[in-house]
């Protein structure tokens, strides 16, 4: 049986762990830098759940809640189902859903009003150039697999609970909106490149470390 308070406290930690982490590679990225802050964002029930109890804590930002967007698209399957069909090397139906590009409800003046407890999802987008310029970001590969494996971890966190679109998860936390059929589940196995192993081997002795102690 997962322990709400142990998952949360895992989650923080990682949050913490990863601020150091992803300060190893350079991006352009900066405050008032809002081109990623879309609508297309998924996130765990657990994130949900810690966005919400800080929007409930700070009253100017109570009546983001009644704006959120219903039936926002997401992805057919979670982090973990499209990492288990990959080690398997099934074959994935073709995605039906599409991207909401529209701006995130939670920016003002192109700034995050729930920086501090952000879903994971969001802290992961950088570039190393300008996306407003170049039209889409660039990120070293090996950035992209340690965002994949974090998210693997955290959905393991949160296992048989509801992930979804960051609007769907809100919503169903405030009572008002329709409920994702997918939920979390555990880790199948990491995507991680054999040539990227080696370099990602300490952050995934912590990631295991912080799963296992969220169990104990």
């Amino acid at each position: 049986m997962t322990d709400p308070e142990k998952s949360k406290k895992a989650l923080l930690e990682i949050y913490t762990r990863y601020e150091t982490w992803a300060g190893q590679f350079a991006f352009a990225c900066e405050k008032g830098c809002a081109t990623c802050c879309t609508r297309s964002v998924t996130m765990t029930t657990l994130e949900g759940e810690l966005i919400y109890e800080y929007i409930m804590g700070k009253p100017e930002l109570v009546p983001y809640l009644d704006r959120l967007p219903e039936n926002t698209p997401a992805p057919a399957t979670t982090t973990n189902q499209f990492a288990l069909a990959c080690l398997q090397e099934s074959v994935l139906e073709e995605e039906s859903h599409t991207w909401d590009l529209n701006p995130c409800i939670f920016l003002r003046e192109n700034c995050c009003t729930i920086y501090p407890i952000r879903s994971f999802m969001c802290r992961s987008f950088g570039s190393r150039v300008k996306c407003e310029l170049t039209g889409s970001a660039e990120v070293d590969p090996i950035f992209l697999t340690l965002n994949t494996i974090i998210m693997q971890c955290i959905e393991h966190l949160d296992q048989d609970r509801p992930w979804g679109n960051l609007n769907t998860i809100l919503r169903s936390l405030t009572g008002k909106g329709e409920k994702t059929s997918l939920k979390s589940e555990p880790i199948p196995g990491f995507l991680i490149p054999p040539e990227e192993a080696d370099r990602l081997h300490s952050q995934m002795n912590t990631l295991l470390k912080i799963i296992r102690k969220s169990t104990v």
